[in-house]
């Protein structure tokens, strides 16, 4: 009987391998609203949006399955501006078992000792000594009003459930050859005006408005601690819905649980992002 299940153990080997190998490449990109600009016709209150830079340190890419098999994994964490142009590798797999893999990941977290995508040195130490996992600094215009905004986020996000309706869950690894995966980012999520809802806005004149909160006065220059006093109660009742987050209280607050959302999988697809 022991020599029969070895030889049925040897049976599905061959089964396995008979369905060959294939490769995966993962990229990121951040998208015509990161790379170039979010024009005032995508805003609810006329203003726009360009990115200087936009940094993530992207890590723990996963390739397994639902019954907990890992076919690749790449754990180190490297710091990307995908407000340069894209898109750019991030990681490559070879020689997987030419099947589908349902359950892709990802993380943005903020690893120490992330090193450079395709970051300057000087962004990835920054990074690395101010704890961040996202940085985004750039301009909002209206009219002649101008907004400039540097804001670091230490979000730790894991990205997981990937998957896209129109290519499906995960990735199919393809017999022979190499399927490419973008690990998409969007950068017009930190300017929606709903944590939750599919309607939600775009909107960036509470965002202006903080500029004169602070101590300061009106600088031109909005901080996160000018985010940080303003008050979701003070702003208008049908904007900036927070699902019932009881920690969310403030502009700060929901900025910060927005950074949370941009990643994304394929385009459109999406991820369950889990809070770490």
């Amino acid at each position: 009987m022991k020599q029969h299940w070895l030889m049925g153990v040897s049976c599905l080997a061959l089964v396995a391998c008979s369905s060959g190998q294939g490769n995966v490449t993962f990229t990121t990109y951040g998208e015509d609203f990161i790379e170039k600009q979010i024009p005032a016709s995508a805003f609810e209150d006329g203003w726009s949006v360009k990115y200087d830079k936009f940094l993530v340190k992207l890590g723990e890419v996963k390739v397994a399955n639902h019954e907990g098999q890992t076919a690749a994994e790449q754990t180190a964490a490297k710091v990307y501006d995908v407000h340069r142009p894209g898109p750019v590798d991030v990681a490559t797999f070879n020689d997987l078992a030419a099947e589908e893999w349902d359950e892709v990941s990802y993380a943005i977290a903020p690893v120490a000792d992330a090193t450079a995508g395709n970051a300057d040195a000087e962004d990835v130490t920054r990074m690395n000594t101010e704890g961040w996992s996202v940085y985004v600094e750039g301009t909002a215009t209206k009219g002649t009003a101008t907004k400039r905004f540097h804001w670091g986020f230490a979000t730790n996000t894991l990205y997981e459930h990937c998957e896209n309706e129109d290519i499906g869950n995960g990735v199919t690894v393809p017999k022979g050859g190499t399927e490419t995966v973008q690990l998409t980012l969007h950068g017009d999520h930190l300017f929606f005006d709903d944590l939750q809802s599919s309607d939600a806005k775009m909107r960036f004149d509470a965002i202006a408005g903080a500029d004169s909160v602070g101590i300061v006065g009106p600088d031109g220059e909005i901080t996160l601690d000018e985010l940080g006093l303003v008050d979701l109660t003070s702003l208008p009742s049908n904007q900036y819905g927070t699902g019932g987050a009881g920690s969310v209280r403030t502009l700060r607050d929901f900025v910060t649980a927005l950074v949370r959302t941009v990643g994304h999988y394929r385009g459109e697809g999406e991820c369950s992002p889990r809070v770490r």
